[in-house]
């Protein structure tokens, strides 16, 4: 008997090591966990300085930069951030439809340059809302199908706006809300 017990105890694991195994793999698990979030936060933190570098360049060097280029696109002096936008409630509009009465559903929110344009925008709410109506009536459902559709409806839009209130900049037109019945 003396030989079986023997090797019973040689088989079982001594009591210090059984501990040792979950030991290193909670150890293992908070160090990945600790470099995963170390990994995430810092491309945040290189962006963020990054930008603040971008704003401090501009403006040390904003004497020699083009001004008919900076006002092309809308880009303001905070580097291109998204500006003030002016959201119209939903539009629903009977659509140009030989067949069938066809209905779109649309909802809009237009960016603009500065604050100033977007009380100027604001000013026009009525005729920015006619003209709006009036665009889409005279669409068909598959002019406004799919992202192409879309793409030319926001272009009109933005050159529709443009020659409402001249002189100002309308950076974009985004759809909040589409729906074609």
């Amino acid at each position: 008997m003396s030989d079986d017990e023997e090797n019973g105890a040689a088989a079982a694991p001594p009591a210090g090591k059984s501990k040792a195994l979950p030991i290193l793999l909670v150890i293992n698990t908070l160090l990945l966990t600790g470099v995963l979030i170390f990994v995430m936060k810092r491309p945040a933190a290189q962006a963020h300085v990054a930008g603040a570098e971008g704003k401090a360049a501009a403006e040390g060097h904003g004497e020699g930069k083009d001004e008919k280029s900076a006002g092309e696109h809308g880009a303001s002096e905070e580097g291109g951030g998204p500006g003030p936008s002016i959201r119209f409630d939903n539009f629903t509009v009977q659509l140009k439809s030989l067949d069938v009465d066809r209905y779109a559903h649309l909802g809009l929110e237009i960016e603009v340059a500065d604050e100033a344009t977007k009380a100027r925008v604001e000013r026009k709410v009525a005729p920015v809302r006619d003209l709006i109506l009036s665009y889409l009536s005279d669409r068909t459902p598959d002019e406004l199908r799919g992202s192409d559709g879309l793409k030319q409806l926001k272009e009109a839009m933005i050159k529709n706006l443009e020659e409402l209130i001249p002189g100002h900049r309308i950076r974009a037109v985004y759809i909040t809300d589409f729906i074609i019945q």
